[in-house]
This record gives structure tokens, C-alpha cells and sequence, in this order.
């Protein structure tokens, strides 16, 4: 008898839990975000060169882009500042324009530069208006996004095609793409899932780590998921969650659909600009 309300009981829970929504309630835990790879605090420790897939230490979650090699996300580029030293990863969106996160702009940024090594320089960056970061153990960004428009337009990518992640389900596989480890790199399937968005954020999308995170150099990088066969850009990767004892939680990113109407309105102020 006790050994079938134990069952009974687990099968209630199963039941509860296989009903709450996309919308997932976590702790409060610090948010950090991702710095420059050129990072003082990190470049020396976390930078890896690039080294044979066989051996390459991240070959078991990412897959590797060379310039000779296969490009699934030819529309990724690298943000630069004037010494050319990598700041961050962005996502043609427009011919002329890379969407990004608004803490890798926040800075100086010189350049875009794509992996045929076409480098173009910038004319100008704007940040969404209510962007805001806090630092300190409670770290947050706010609104984390931007824009970059570029001196002229880059032809040798289709830019990529905003998708609405709300449409696809918890736990569905997503990719994320981005510079970091001394390359460009995507995430095999399986390493990252989509897990919901915060209460507290509702412009904000987790995925769940498996058990790699997303690294410095990546921010301002794509998520891209595969929605009604099509792979659309669904987050901006925007910063990581830890634990007190500094395991990686969960990963965020910037949901992209959330500022459609933005993104056009500049991309609009952008062109009557330039007439």
C-alpha cells in the first residue's frame, strides 16, 4: 500500500510539473555579462588557440569555422575596436546593418569583420534607448541590444530572418553562434535548448547549457532556432548565470522579435538620412 501512494504521488508530480508553461520562475542569481575576449581579466586564462578539431578542447559542443571551410551562418561577423582587437560578435540583418548586444557597443567599435576576412568600418552605432547595466554580484543588463551600420553593403550573405522564438516550444534545440576561443564557432545540436523566459524579463530568453556555456567573445552573437524549417535569429546572446558556488546555470539572450518594431524604425531614420 505504501509503495502505491509513493507511485501515485510521483505520477501526480510528473503531472504537475509536465503542466506549467513556457514562462519559467527561477532565483534571482547573479547575471554577468560577457566582456570583449580581450578582456585584461580573462585573455590570458580562457583565450585558446585555435588548435586541431581532434584536440580542440570545445570540438565536442561546437563546430569550427575556417575560411576555407562550411559557413551555415555566413551572416555572423566580429566587432572590432580601432587596434582591431575583438570586442564581439554581431548578425547581419540588412545588407548594411549588424544587429548585436548593446553592452559590446557600449564601447568603441571601429569595424565588422566576416569570416571571408572582408573587413568593412562602421559609420555609426546606436543603442535602444531604455539600454541599461548594472554591475556589482547582482549584475543585470537591461534591453541589451544595438545596431551597427556599416560604411557599405556586404553582399556575400543573406542576412538573417528575425523569428519569433515564442513560437517553438520549451526545450526546443537551439544553435548559437559567435567568436570566441581564438574562432568562429557554432553549437552542435543538442548542447543548447530553449528553456523559457523570466517573469521579471519578459524580453529575455534562457537556454540551458549541457553542459558548456557560451563564452566571452560570444556576446552580441546569434540564436538561432529552426522554425517551420527555416533557421531564424531568435536572441542576441546577451550574458550567463551563476551560482553561489559559480557553476553556469542558465544562459540569456536578447529576444530579437521583441524590438522588430525598433529595429525597423531606426533602419528607417537610417535611410531618409542618407537621401
Amino acid at each position: 500500500m505504501v509503495r502505491t501512494t509513493e507511485y501515485l504521488s510521483a505520477l501526480l508530480l510528473c503531472f504537475l510539473l509536465s503542466s506549467v508553461g513556457c514562462v519559467s520562475v527561477v532565483p534571482d542569481l547573479p547575471h554577468t555579462p560577457l566582456p570583449p575576449q580581450n578582456s585584461k581579466d580573462f585573455s590570458s586564462s580562457l583565450i585558446v588557440t585555435p588548435a586541431d578539431p581532434e584536440v580542440d578542447p570545445m570540438s565536442k559542443w561546437f563546430s569550427r569555422v575556417t575560411q576555407d571551410g562550411i559557413d551555415p551562418f555566413p551572416s555572423v561577423c566580429s566587432l572590432h575596436d580601432s587596434d582591431g582587437r575583438l570586442i564581439g560578435s554581431g548578425v547581419l540583418i540588412r545588407s548594411n546593418v549588424v544587429l548585436t548586444a548593446g553592452h559590446c557597443i557600449d564601447n568603441e567599435i571601429s569595424s565588422v569583420k566576416f569570416i571571408d576576412d572582408e573587413e568593412i568600418a562602421v559609420k555609426k552605432v546606436v543603442l535602444y534607448p531604455h539600454y541599461s547595466e548594472t554591475l556589482g554580484w547582482n549584475a543585470q543588463i537591461m534591453d541589451d541590444i544595438g545596431m551597427v551600420f556599416l560604411e557599405y553593403d556586404y553582399d556575400c550573405a543573406t542576412p538573417a530572418v528575425i523569428g519569433d522564438i515564442k513560437t517553438v516550444g520549451r526545450y526546443h534545440p537551439i544553435t548559437s553562434v559567435g567568436y570566441s576561443f581564438g574562432y568562429k564557432k557554432y553549437s552542435k545540436r543538442g548542447t543548447f535548448r530553449y528553456f523559457g523566459t523570466l517573469i521579471e524579463q519578459p524580453k529575455k530568453m534562457t537556454f540551458l547549457p549541457d553542459p558548456v556555456s557560451i563564452w566571452f567573445g560570444d556576446s552580441g552573437g546569434g540564436v538561432f532556432a529552426n522554425i517551420r524549417g527555416e533557421m531564424c535569429l531568435v536572441g542576441i546572446i546577451s550574458s550567463f548565470t551563476k551560482s553561489h558556488t559559480g557553476a553556469i546555470m542558465e544562459c540569456t539572450a536578447t529576444i530579437t522579435s521583441e524590438y522588430s518594431y525598433w529595429i525597423d524604425l531606426e533602419i528607417d531614420k537610417n535611410e531618409e538620412e542618407m537621401e
